[in-house]
């Protein structure tokens, strides 16, 4: 006989319950005709488990039994048929229960991966697609509070508060009040409110319209920049493209741009720089401003003047160069003559317009040569990020609970892994004898267990459902549930309540109003391992639910007494979407309703939607992954809160399992199954 892992059932519930991703996903049949054959489907679980936990090196030979270690369930055997010409091994597992037998043949990729697999988001929120901040939108927290979005644009309206650092591949537009250390973009960056930021940097244009008193720091720009009435300012613009300062106040102290610069605005800058023309004309006279030009300068007031072409002087009397003008083209001018008014306090010139004021006291040098450095900018670089795969399949193998459908009356469907007192396998979610909802069993009649073993959930009251099912969406509804990680085919709507729970859905989630979830890892072994009361967070004691003290998440509380050890799968709250075999991804949107607080990190394998007044304390991730239906861009709105981070040492909500191109175990390795 074989032995495929010495630890037996104890190591394959460690490596938590079953999910594929081949050319086909094993489900239990929608209408289970015999324990037999509940069985066999529970050795597949466990075959897969333990094909995937074994060395890359390891062999078995065809013919050979395959045992499962102490503490299998009983009636469940499989035997190694052949290795395929596909590579793949090929087992007969059989499941045998009060004479009946039932057997599958299955084939199963041979183990290829190693130890370990976690995945690092960025700090803060990062959105994979269009993405809108309305309301009263609020990030706070020591940790690095980051807003990253990616192949989309971005609008910031409303009142945005906390963030740090603001980029995105597409468009920034920014329409209110803000107050950020970094904008930056591949595309173009408008702000059309009173923003506040150091930096920003873009590879398209940059725009400050509207009017608006933004103050910015330094614009760097590959395209052009402009600045366009209202009292904007810059203090320092660097520009591959052309610079336009116009109307109202709006002013920049330094500019320096390889293509040229128009300033119709009335205040006055320190430093113009360009290597096409400078058109300069602010208001008053004494002007100190250094302008250098290769090509032509028109002004109406500056201090020194370096131009590679002509010299326009075209304010009223008084006006011009109040230090020194070096040009090498023509010098003219609109108050101009022997009466004109213009004023030149030195220099040389190419050439002039004669006779000119006395006032303008220049020297005039035929092919006089004015030695001007070209201003080189440097180019913005493209702003990236890696893409992290959302796929709620590839975590099924994670969970403690897997829900999948229904029986023929109503039942919910799930298979359990790695529960503290519960045997691995297959289970039926309905009432006692009593009346009572939400227990675990193996067999029912009707809607009633035919031995309960152990409480899942509390509805409203002792005699309420806590789950429902139809048309592929499930509800969860009343009161809390056992923590651990939940798994559910289908999407998944989240009513009231307060959970300590990990939910993974393969489709969308939509959290109705008042809902909290907490991360398990959030609020600390206490409550997460030994089921103690939490009055900081509102939570009673497992015993008060009618919930076993000792049915803890295994693979998330280790040691005695249990404590939680980190699992990366315990950081996350929510997590929507999966891929499907034939490469369709499903699901993946995230919708929170009003007065949420959820403690954890937020996943949506396509877009992430908030509402109303909303608490996040975690990452937040959207992936735009898949053609939704029903929405088309991430929003947040209302009042929303995002913190990070916070909770329990445990709790690390920048760390997430690795779902795709990982290098960890994996129990998705079933190709096929067929009854014999």
């Amino acid at each position: 006989m074989i032995v495929l892992i010495t630890l037996g059932l104890a190591a394959a519930s460690a490596m938590a319950a079953w999910a594929m991703q081949g050319s086909m996903r094993l489900q239990l049949a929608e209408h289970t005709a015999t324990q037999a054959e509940m069985k066999a489907w529970t050795g597949v679980m466990l075959l897969s488990k333990a094909v995937a936990a074994m060395p890359s090196t390891a062999a078995l030979t065809a013919g050979r039994a395959v045992g499962f270690g102490a503490g299998a369930p009983a009636g469940v055997s499989a035997t190694l048929v052949e290795k395929n010409a596909d590579g793949l091994y090929v087992f007969d597992v059989v499941g045998a229960s009060a004479g009946a037998r039932s057997v599958l043949r299955v084939a199963i990729r041979p183990p290829q991966n190693g130890p370990g697999g976690e995945t690092t988001l960025p700090a803060g929120a990062t959105f994979h697609g269009n993405t809108r901040l309305d309301g009263s939108v609020s990030y706070t927290g020591t940790d690095a509070r980051n807003l990253y979005v990616l192949d989309g644009s971005l609008t910031l309206s409303g009142s945005v508060t906390g963030l740090q650092q603001v980029c995105a591949t597409g468009d920034i537009t920014v329409n209110a009040a803000i107050s950020v250390d970094e904008l930056c973009s591949n595309g173009n960056v408008t702000l059309n409110g009173a923003a506040k930021v150091n930096k920003i940097s873009a590879k398209g244009n940059v725009t400050l319209a509207g009017g608006s008193a933004s103050t910015i720091g330094t614009i760097q720009s590959n395209g052009d920049v402009t600045l366009n009435g209202g009292s904007a300012s810059a203090g320092s613009i660097q520009a591959s493209g052309k610079v336009t300062v116009s109307g109202g106040a709006a002013r920049a102290n330094e500019i320096y741009t390889e293509s040229s610069i128009d300033w119709t605005s009335s205040a006055t800058a320190t430093t113009l720089a360009a290597n096409g023309s400078v058109n300069y004309r602010p208001s008053g006279t004494g002007v100190a401003t250094a302008i250098t030009a290769i090509g032509n300068v028109t002004l109406t007031s500056a201090g020194t003047v370096r131009s590679g072409g002509s010299t326009t002087l075209v304010g009223y009397w008084g006006q011009g160069i109040s230090s020194r003008l070096d040009g090498a083209g023509l010098l003219s001018g609109t108050s101009w003559g022997a009466n004109g008014g213009a004023v030149v306090a030195a220099g040389t010139v190419g050439s002039a317009v004669t006779p000119f004021p006395a006032t303008v006291k220049v020297k005039v040098l035929a092919g006089y040569n004015v030695a001007i450095t070209p201003v080189t900018v440097a180019a913005v670089a493209s702003f990236e990020r890696p893409r992290i795969t959302v796929d709620a399949y590839a975590l099924k193998s994670q969970a403690n609970f897997a829900f999948s459908g229904v029986d023929a009356s109503g039942n919910p469907r799930l298979e359990a892994s790695g529960v503290n007192g519960l045997e691995d396998g297959s289970y039926y979610v309905a009432a006692n004898a009593s009346g009572g909802r939400n227990y675990l069993c193996k067999a029912v009649t009707g809607t009633t267990c035919v031995t309960p073993l152990m409480k899942l959930c509390q509805g409203y009251s002792d005699y309420n459902a806590c789950l429902s099912y139809a048309s592929g969406s499930w509800t969860l509804q009343g009161t809390t549930m056992l923590p651990g990680v939940l798994w559910f085919d289908g999407n998944l709507t989240i009513s009231n309540g307060v959970w300590v729970n990990t939910f993974l859905a393969t489709g969308d989630i939509t959290t109705a109003g008042g809902v909290k979830v907490y991360a398990p890892n959030y609020v600390g072994s206490d409550y997460t391992c030994l089921g103690r009361a939490n009055s900081a967070f509102g939570l009673n004691a497992w015993s008060s639910y009618g919930f076993a003290s000792s049915a803890y998440a295994t693979p998330l509380c280790k040691g005695t007494p249990p404590a939680l050890g980190g699992a990366s799968i315990a950081n996350i709250a929510l997590l929507s979407g999966g891929l499907k075999s034939n490469g369709q991804f499903v699901g993946g949107n995230v919708l929170l309703g009003s007065s949420n607080e959820i403690y954890g990190s937020v996943l949506a394998g396509q877009y992430l939607n908030t509402s109303g007044s909303t608490v996040v304390a975690g990452s937040t991730y959207s992936a735009a992954q898949g053609g939704s239906t029903t929405r088309n861009s991430n929003q947040q709105g209302g009042s929303t809160t995002i913190k990070v981070p916070a909770g329990s040492g445990a709790y690390d909500p920048g760390t997430t399992p690795c779902m795709s191109g990982c290098s960890t175990p994996s129990a998705d390795n079933v190709v096929w199954a067929a009854p014999r």
